[in-house]
């Protein structure tokens, strides 16, 4: 009796592990047969979206939009001749080409209208260079969980569903594809920008050294941080919507006093933007570009980084250095003339009005000191002491750099005011007297 249960347990034990290996390698087959199914992903079409020549963009209501690509690039031909974005033609030709099949709903569809197909929702009519030489992408309905979209492409009896995000991807207005550039030249090539908005008017100009200056006049450095905010507005500046393709009627829109004027000058030519009074909505600002043909809108927070007053353009800092750059530093006193060099163990010396060498510590405190004045405020001519920096109590001369650039600053006190100016820029302004005091101790630790 022993025996015949041992041999039972036995055979259970040789079954289960049949079993076990059974599983283990159905499961494997299983694994390999989903990686093979995902290599042989299927497209909706082996095509390049090079050979494309043309598309039509028909949705189920409304009007049809037709591109042709002719010389190098896209134009919409219908309903009215316009430019196109390239951008989104590109994207949605690429977005044509690589979608794939996610499943296959029915191979041999008879009733295409529960898919949304008959008539479809939206249709792209395509031509091309190649073979096929055309070909129709019908897109219906969402799936019922809005996972996916319902497919067919014209010809094929079979209904297939593809990713829900082709949706948005391929179904365009003529708003859409049309060229939505407010500005068309480029925002980094400009080299003068002229500003008028409520009675302010302000000049934004490179010099030769492509250096931005505010002309007020005279030229005086701007501040290249404000100056890279009017070009950041201005850098992919899209219209928001179009109001008429023609300006007529520019009254209208307030264009006739515009809120802002602003002609932009660069390489290839100037344009003139104007922005007028806003929508009915009034997040929005009527505007024309003089080199572009419709009435647009663009977002109200485009208007404020220009309407701001002209000293808000000025560069606050003083120096520009960098205090390790700094090799040679002259400074006129009340107590004389001082020159101090660096040298080649990184030690200072004062070569003129004394010699003496120099603690690093003490000049990389002045150095500092000396970068950290800035402008608190742009008084105006006759708000300023009558020559109060016709004989200044402090110069100060700095070399740097590997080019051995120069900067030179005078600085003179005025009763509880303290104004200085830069060689480079003739208009004086104010600086804080806190950081005045602060530059007088660090002179008096080195001796002066």
């Amino acid at each position: 009796m022993r025996k015949k249960y041992i041999n039972t347990l036995v055979a259970l034990v040789i079954l289960g592990a049949l079993w076990g290996a059974l599983t283990y390698y159905n499961r494997r087959q299983s694994r390999e047969a989903s990686k093979i199914e995902t290599s042989k992903e299927e497209k909706l079409f082996t095509l390049d979206s090079k050979h494309i020549t043309a598309v039509t963009f028909r949705p189920r209501s409304g009007d049809a939009v037709s591109c042709e690509h002719a010389g190098g690039t896209w134009a919409i031909v219908e309903p009215k001749k316009l430019s196109a974005d390239q951008g989104t033609l590109s994207t949605v030709l690429n977005n044509l080409t690589t979608a794939t099949v996610d499943e296959v709903v029915d191979p041999h569809a008879s009733d295409l209208k529960q898919f949304g197909l008959d008539p479809p929702v939206y249709s792209l009519e395509v031509a091309t260079d190649t073979k096929p030489p055309k070909f129709t992408l019908l897109l219906g309905d969402d799936t019922p969980t809005s996972s996916g979209l319902y497919a067919q492409v014209a010809g094929n009896p079979r209904v297939v569903t593809v990713a829900s995000y082709l949706k948005s991807n391929l179904e365009k207005t003529l708003f859409d594809l049309r060229d939505r550039r407010a500005l068309t030249l480029e925002a980094d090539q400009l080299r003068k920008m002229e500003v008028e908005s409520k009675g302010k008017k302000y000049t934004l100009e490179k010099n030769p050294e492509g250096v931005w200056d505010l002309v007020l006049p005279p030229s005086v450095r701007a501040d290249r941080f404000a100056v890279d905010g009017l070009l950041n507005q201005l850098r992919g500046l899209s219209m928001q919507s179009i109001a008429a393709e023609a300006k007529k009627s520019q009254a209208t829109y307030g264009l006739s006093s515009p809120e802002l004027r602003l002609e932009l000058t660069g390489p290839s030519g100037a344009q003139t933007l104007l922005l007028g009074k806003k929508d009915k909505e009034g997040d929005r600002y009527f505007a024309v570009n003089s080199a572009l043909p419709p009435v647009f809108t663009l977002n109200s927070s485009f208007l404020t980084d220009f309407q701001k007053d002209p000293s808000d353009f000025r560069a606050k800092d003083l120096f520009s250095f960098s205090s390790f750059d700094v090799k040679h530093l002259e400074i006129t006193s009340p107590k004389g003339h001082s020159v101090f060099e660096q040298q080649k163990d990184n030690q200072w010396k004062q070569t003129e009005g004394g010699s003496k060498t120099v603690p690093s510590a003490k000049m990389d405190t002045l150095l500092s000191r000396l970068r950290d004045l800035r402008a608190t405020t742009f008084p105006k001519g006759s708000d300023l002491p009558p020559s109060v920096l016709h004989k200044p109590a402090y110069q100060f001369n700095v070399r740097f750099g590997d080019k051995n650039q120069t900067e030179m600053l005078e600085i003179s006190k005025a009763g509880d005011h303290v104004y200085a100016r830069l060689s480079t820029d003739l208009l004086p302004c104010e600086v804080s007297k806190s950081a005045f005091d602060d530059m007088e101790k660090t002179l008096a630790d080195i001796g002066l």
